[in-house]
């Protein structure tokens, strides 16, 4: 892990659910609700990254979307990261868990996470 002043590759991962049958609008729209409730948490309650977040943000913001079933993703949950459940409007049931979203981070800092995971 590099300094937080001097980072290398900061990304941010955004994990789908691939057992529910979500059309491509539907995980656009998760994932939109991942980075918007990602970005809250971060500048309004998690103080403590905001130099690595802030060199995410000048580095370009850099996204992998990755796909994983419903075991994969309580596993990402209890590790401690967050989870986007549906209101049920729509194609879903109501309290499906759609995507999970890590924050930017340090790529080596992610991938003990994400190792085995595959690209949507």
């Amino acid at each position: 892990m590099s300094h937080p002043d001097h980072p290398q590759d900061i990304v941010q991962y955004y994990v789908v659910n691939e057992d529910l049958s979500m059309s491509p609008g539907k995980i656009a729209a998760q994932a939109a609700h991942a980075a918007v409730t990602m970005t809250l948490h971060y500048l309004l309650g998690d103080t403590k990254h905001h130099v690595l977040f802030q060199a995410w943000l000048n580095a370009g913001q850099k996204k992998i979307v990755l796909k994983a079933n419903e075991q994969q993703l309580t596993k990402l949950t209890e590790a401690g990261f967050l989870a986007i459940r549906d209101a049920g409007h729509t194609e879903i049931p109501a309290g499906s868990m759609t995507v999970v979203v890590l924050p930017p981070m340090e790529k080596s800092d992610a991938r003990p996470h994400v190792q085995g995971l595959k690209l949507l």
